[in-house]
């Protein structure tokens, strides 16, 4: 009996590649983790969702994926950062191997390279969900940033990092890493970097939507991008838009869970199947992951 399968994929096991880990003690709302002005905003109304390891492997199971990326929150506190590794990697250790653990640090701050080569020992293989807007970090291809994703590369890595469309209706959390500030700040990061394997959450703030321009589909064609909280901001006609402009190999499935729950994404993979792309949900993401 083989691996359980996404109904929407065409048959293919597929990874969910952006959920969210908290430990037990950072959601009470005595902790440190309210005095973080992201976290707080982002969490403040009623119905605010947390996630354990075991939370997320109900997920999987529910919607029939198989293994799932997962990762803390982009706290700006180094402190919270290492607390929030800490259980990520305790939560991929015991997961039997379905829960792939990625680190948080915030490039802004000191002491973020050597979280990351502590949290290489810990097993974790990847690094984000990095967050300019909620960590203070710039946005530019220099200092902190620089230093983090150039380690990120010489120990082979995949990255993610937040993005925000720059129109639309406003929510908790929306921010400024927006299709122009990161076109400029791509350019010199992937003729630095040019081995690192990066993708832009939330379909990259709508940035492959100018992939009709020659320019931006070549940069595109060498990053990825992942759904992570598309049924909130696009139509389901949007994924197969963008398979027409980059090919099936630069998507990621990702949930955002628990934002939202992988089977809430259900309409807009059939858009994909319909379109007789269905492999993009195993391509796109083991091509991120370096697993083909």
């Amino acid at each position: 009996m083989g691996p359980p399968t996404y109904p929407g994929s065409g048959g293919y096991p597929v990874i969910d590649g952006h959920c969210h880990l908290l430990p037990p003690h950072l959601r009470e709302p005595s902790s440190a983790a309210w005095k973080d002005r992201w976290f707080a905003e982002c969490h403040g109304g009623e119905g605010s969702r947390f996630a354990s390891g075991q939370d997320v492997l109900a997920a999987l199971d529910s919607a029939g994926l198989e293994r799932a990326v997962v990762f803390g929150w982009p706290f700006a506190d180094p402190g919270l950062l290492r607390e929030g590794n800490d259980y990520v990697a305790s939560q991929a250790a015991s997961s039997g191997g379905r829960l792939l653990g990625f680190a948080t640090v915030n490039p802004g701050k000191q002491g973020a390279i050597q979280e990351l080569r502590r949290c290489e020992g810990m097993g974790l293989r990847g690094i984000g969900e990095l967050n300019c807007d909620a960590q203070g970090f710039g946005l530019a291809w220099e200092g902190g940033l620089r230093a983090t994703l150039h380690s990120c590369q010489e120990a082979g890595w995949p990255a993610l990092l937040h993005a925000s469309e720059p129109v639309g209706h406003p929510y908790a959390g929306k921010g400024l890493a927006t299709p122009g500030r990161l076109w400029k700040l791509l350019q010199p990061m992937l003729a630095d970097v040019p081995a690192l394997r990066l993708c832009l959450a939330h379909l990259g703030g709508g940035l492959p939507l100018y992939a009709h321009m020659p320019e931006v589909r070549r940069l595109c064609r060498t990053i990825w991008f992942d759904t992570a909280a598309v049924p909130y901001l696009y139509d389901t006609q949007v994924l197969p838009t963008l398979v027409s402009l980059l090919g099936v190999d630069r998507l990621c499935f990702g949930s955002d869970f628990p934002l939202l729950a992988p089977s809430r994404y259900a309409a807009h993979l059939a858009a994909i199947k319909q379109s007789g792309e269905g492999q993009w949900l195993q391509q796109g993401t083991a091509g991120w992951l370096g697993e083909r």
